[in-house]
């Protein structure tokens, strides 16, 4: 069942001729998200005849530009350390507070982060298939200067990154580079001067109507601010670059209107702080990432955003929790044992109504690995529901139900775990006992293609229990509380199936 990931997302041309352009906003470190997103995009056979990145984005750039597919970007990003991006400045520099620039130093990213990423700025500056852009901003002159890959090296990578307060700016020739992103933080208008007809953006950056405080949430709001007051600026001046093409003006050489595909989180993503803290994981951001692209693909308009709209929107974030399964097991696949590990997150994204639903159902990421099926494939959608079967009694049933894809087959996962069925009393049998079917969704009906169960060792249902995460919570009573609460509600289901 093994599909090729190694379909380009860059050619010179596209098959419908239709000019597209990929734009990588920043976002911290959190844009492992942008990987996930992009895989979606390569299994939809879109590909793109420029790219512009700019701050967090360009080190996805980056790595496409040296190489890497992005399956293994992914796996890239999974594996990444986010120790090895801490660097400090020498002593010195603190001891001067008032004139110290920046909180660290960009040696980790330079020396450990670039390696591990694969991001090599020779073959970067090699590349050649199509126009591909950076984005530094110009302290002097308070403007973005784009740059071509054919002028990167690791010293402007960096400073395109380097965000006031966080890494001291790159002095070079008489110049300040730094980070755009309290200017703008997506490129779109290179896009367009470049000719696109087609722009794809994948936003990393929050977008919430709350105003919320504390010292490094108004930091990342003003920068949110910034970025999203600019990307809308800039989608009413491509609205109006419409009504010129409409009218038989095309300054840039368009020849149809300009549509954007708008790729984002539907609530802001963690911040970097929770990933330095094991509140959150890249491999969780990617998943995400393939989620949201390949809901957005299936449900696209093909006319894209309304671009007199706040078009990287975002519901608020209310309090939740995330938690993670990790299982390996054997399913029976045409008479043969064939071994599965399954990496599941379960996003409940308002507690509130989870607690309060008749059927409380939460969303799923994650992915489904195994060699006898072809290797890796990520959940396109998944949803987690909690039944209570009235025709059984207080039996209660924890059931998955997944979409898996690699751009070339779809699988659909059924599992549950059913509490205090008929076959007996015990609770923890119950609880570590996943019954799995999966079924192949490739023809026109489903096809049942494998079954079996995986068993839960204590040791790794301590793991799950452990892996519970506050999410949107005001900080660390808030989260307890939270994790408490979700407990307590989980608890209380199992108690009463087994004690109705």
């Amino acid at each position: 069942m093994a599909a090729d990931r190694n379909r380009s997302l860059t050619s010179a041309s596209s098959a419908d001729g239709i000019k597209r352009s990929l734009v990588l906003p920043g976002g911290g470190m959190r844009l492992s998200y942008q990987a996930g997103a992009m895989l979606a995009m390569q299994e939809a056979g879109i590909s793109f005849q420029h790219m512009d990145a700019t701050s967090g984005g360009s080190l996805n750039l980056s790595m496409l530009l040296s190489g890497l597919s992005p399956l293994q970007m992914c796996q890239r990003w999974r594996s990444l350390n986010m120790a090895d991006s801490i660097a400090f400045l020498p002593l010195e520099n603190y001891l001067d507070i008032a004139e110290l620039e920046a909180s660290g130093s960009g040696d980790g990213f330079v020396e450990s982060v670039y390696p591990h990423l694969g991001i090599d700025c020779q073959r970067i500056r090699q590349f050649d298939d199509i126009p591909c852009t950076y984005n530094v901003l110009d302290f002097g002159e308070k403007q973005v200067r784009v740059l071509s890959n054919h002028e990167m090296d690791e010293q402007l990578l960096l400073a395109g990154m380097s965000l006031p307060g966080v890494f001291p700016p790159l002095r070079r020739d008489g110049d300040i580079l730094l980070d755009t992103g309290f200017l703008q933080d997506a490129n779109v208008a290179a896009a367009v001067r470049q000719g696109a007809e087609e722009i794809w953006l994948i936003w990393g950056l929050g977008n919430s109507p709350e105003y919320r405080g504390g010292a490094l949430r108004l930091y990342v709001q003003m920068l949110e601010m910034a970025a999203n007051g600019a990307l809308n600026r800039d989608m009413q001046w491509i609205d109006e670059i419409n009504q010129g093409i409409a009218h038989g003006y095309s300054p840039y050489g368009q020849q149809r209107a300009i549509r954007v595909h708008v790729i984002k989180p539907f609530y802001p993503l963690p911040l970097d702080p929770d990933l330095y803290l094991g509140k959150v994981d890249h491999a969780t951001l990617v998943e995400m990432g393939y989620a949201d692209a390949k809901q957005y693909l299936q449900r696209r308009d093909e006319f894209g955003a309304d671009l007199r709209s706040n078009v990287t929107a975002m519901k608020v974030l209310r309090p939740g929790v995330r938690f993670q399964e990790q299982l390996a097991g054997n399913l029976s696949l045409d008479g043969d044992a064939a071994a599965v590990e399954l990496n599941l997150t379960v996003h409940v994204e308002d507690l509130d109504q989870f607690c309060a639903d008749a059927i409380p159902q939460a969303r799923v990421t994650g992915r489904l690995t195994s060699a006898a099926l072809g290797g890796e494939m990520l959940v396109a959608h998944g949803v987690f529901q909690l039944l209570r079967d009235s025709d059984a009694g207080a039996q209660r049933r924890l059931v998955y139900e997944l979409q898996l894809e690699d751009g070339e087959h779809r699988l659909q996962l059924f599992a549950q775990r059913i509490l205090h069925d008929d076959a007996g009393f015990d609770m923890w049998s119950d609880i570590s006992r996943l019954q799995m079917e999966l079924f192949s969704l490739d023809g026109q009906s489903r096809q049942s293609l494998a079954k079996g169960e995986l068993q839960q060792g204590l040791k790794t249902f301590g793991k799950v229990l452990t892996s519970v995460r506050a999410t949107g919570g005001g900080g660390v009573v808030d989260d307890a509380l939270q994790v408490a609460r979700f407990g307590r509600f989980l608890m209380g289901e199992i108690y009463d199936s087994y004690h109705s």
